[in-house]
């Protein structure tokens, strides 16, 4: 196992330079064909912001959980939402999408995960300077608490180039794994206390453990804890330890998979 996470941080470290190069590559390829460009990183969150503020904050009118009006507190969570479901989802795809490449020539394939979440990461940072605005606009005032999303997005990253390192070697092997995660996670969003407080379920405390144990939960906390909160990362401390297990177990999974089935990618396109 350790040699196999040795082989996977040494060829992901060897070649920075070449993940930001691909993952600029296809970002700017998204934006080849679109005379506004960029722009479209931008209008696609704040589309989707104002989709969920006239379902959630107008029409449904929901109460206010820990006196935060819902639709910021659903927002700080949704935040990370649209950040880890298509480093998922377009992860499943992440060897399989470039398997000409792949055939053709010798390449450090586990870099290829890191590529689809660095992509994304522009997209996430896109959103969150959104998201800052419109909580500075609504009275939310800059602290040193907001510092703390620098740590949770770096735990995101990892969770996800953990959990992408699985799902694209399965895809490579079976490639029903996308369309089960597709379905999946419309699931998890609901199954993830995002859209819901957890306290909807203080009286089935199984239930609630059992939520706690998600990992995009824990991220979820951070960010709403920097926004809102400001309790630090000590209320969290045991879901820091659930969290970083199952993404080492994770990352070492997928290195174990990556590293075995190196020098059979060619053969499963």
């Amino acid at each position: 196992m350790f040699k196999s996470i040795r082989y996977v941080l040494k060829e992901n470290f060897s070649n920075l330079y070449r993940i930001y190069s691909i993952s600029k590559y296809e970002l700017l390829a998204d934006m080849r064909d679109t005379r506004l460009g960029i722009f479209w990183n931008f209008a696609g969150p704040a589309i989707n912001v104002l989709t969920y503020w006239f379902v959630f904050g107008f029409i449904m009118e929901r109460q206010a959980v820990d006196d935060i009006p819902f639709f910021n507190w659903m927002l700080a969570g949704m935040v990370v939402w649209f950040f880890i479901r298509p480093c998922i989802v377009d992860g499943c795809n992440a060897i399989f999408s470039h398997s000409k490449m792949i055939s053709k020539m010798k390449f450090p394939v586990s870099i290829l995960p890191a590529t689809v979440v660095l992509k994304e990461l522009f997209n996430h940072l896109c959103l969150m300077v959104i998201v800052m605005v419109i909580f500075m606009l609504q009275g939310y005032k800059p602290s040193i608490h907001w510092l703390g999303l620098i740590y949770y997005c770096f735990c995101a990253c990892v969770f996800n180039i953990s959990i992408t390192l699985v799902l694209s070697v399965l895809n490579m092997i079976a490639r029903d794994t996308k369309k089960f995660v597709t379905s999946l996670m419309r699931l998890l969003l609901y199954m993830t206390p995002i859209l819901w407080p957890l306290s909807r379920f203080e009286n089935y405390p199984w239930i609630t453990f059992i939520m706690k144990l998600n990992p995009i939960y824990y991220i979820v906390c951070g960010y709403r804890d920097c926004f809102f909160y400001h309790e630090g990362f000590w209320p969290y401390r045991y879901r820091a330890i659930c969290f970083w297990a199952i993404t080492f177990i994770l990352f070492a999974l997928g290195s174990v998979l990556m590293h075995k089935f190196k020098a059979k990618f060619a053969d499963l396109i």
